[in-house]
């Protein structure tokens, strides 16, 4: 009998001795098909329990390598398209120019001013690819200092201020005198606030209305940027935060590359806070920048 029962658990050891071996050849064989390039399939999650967990951790990398080479392509293909725009611009009135269009000082004077909107747009999309960069090489670097948020936050309205009243808007600011210093990059929220400015005021028709409001309680402090624009549907609050999306129902943000408001996210997530928004199609949209207190100084 005993025996018997050695033999038996003999025959079982090598089952899953050998069970085991396929299984880590399989992983095997995948991690060497990722690495040459030629397959980025998931393995089924299948085998005893450490193996599960391997490939598990497998799949999970390969999702995320396929996401990043997903980012990679749109990121190629957005390039191609903004920056193809002004070049082939700036190429035309350079052509007409070379034909003789430049002994017509009023069509010469129109080509330049041209070709001079045309370089301006690439600045900002140039300013995006700088930031993503710094994105994807986990390179987000924070200046962070003791920042009184009133007074930083009625400092950085006043150029939104002016921009939103010389188009016609209603503005408003909130901006209570009881805010608490936190420990935050000025400059880097500053861009934040930028952004979310720049949109509310460029996508709100005259005598619409942007406002800004600003709290605290004992935990966070939050800013809100305000606007009576074209709104978004929930679909839409769903991929607005994610690199080049770009609304085509309202076509809201078609300009650049939509990444202002994905840089402005990873911001506020360096700063350990979290943007959220709030909208309606027809009736404005909110957004919120949360930020904790842990860096409270007084």
């Amino acid at each position: 009998v005993l025996a018997v029962e050695l033999l038996v658990g003999i025959g079982i050891g090598l089952v899953l001795a050998l069970s085991l071996e396929r299984s880590l050849k399989g992983v095997t064989e995948a991690i060497y098909g990722v690495a040459s390039g030629r397959n980025w399939e998931t393995l089924p999650e299948k085998g005893p329990q450490e193996i599960r967990l391997l490939l598990r951790s497998f799949n999970s990398l390969i999702d995320r390598l396929r996401l990043m080479e997903e980012t990679r392509r749109r990121l190629l293909a957005n390039i191609v398209h903004e920056v193809g725009r002004p070049i082939g611009a700036l190429q035309s009135a350079i052509q007409a120019l070379i034909n003789g269009a430049d002994r017509d000082e009023a069509l010469r004077r129109e080509l330049l001013d041209g070709m001079e909107a045309e370089v301006e747009r690439l600045h900002p999309l140039l300013d995006d690819l700088a930031k993503l960069h710094d994105q994807i090489l986990g390179t987000l670097e924070l200046d962070c200092r003791p920042t009184k948020l009133d007074q930083w936050l009625n400092q950085a309205l006043i150029p939104w201020r002016e921009a939103a009243q010389s188009k016609g808007l209603h503005w408003r600011a909130d901006v209570p005198l009881t805010l608490p210093t936190l420990e935050i990059d000025p400059d880097r929220m500053a861009q934040v606030l930028g952004n979310l400015l720049s949109n509310a005021i460029k996508y709100t028709p005259s005598g619409g209305s942007v406002s800004v409001a600003a709290g605290s309680d004992e935990q966070t402090a939050w800013l809100r940027v305000s606007d009576t624009g074209a709104g978004l549907d929930e679909e839409e609050q769903k991929q607005i935060f994610e690199p080049f999306y770009r609304s085509q129902r309202t076509h809201r943000f078609p300009q650049g590359m939509g990444l202002g408001l994905t840089i402005a996210l990873d911001l506020v997530v360096a700063h350990g806070g979290r943007l959220e928004v709030e909208s309606e199609p027809e009736h404005g949209s909110r957004f919120t920048v949360w930020l904790p207190r842990g860096g409270v100084v007084n």
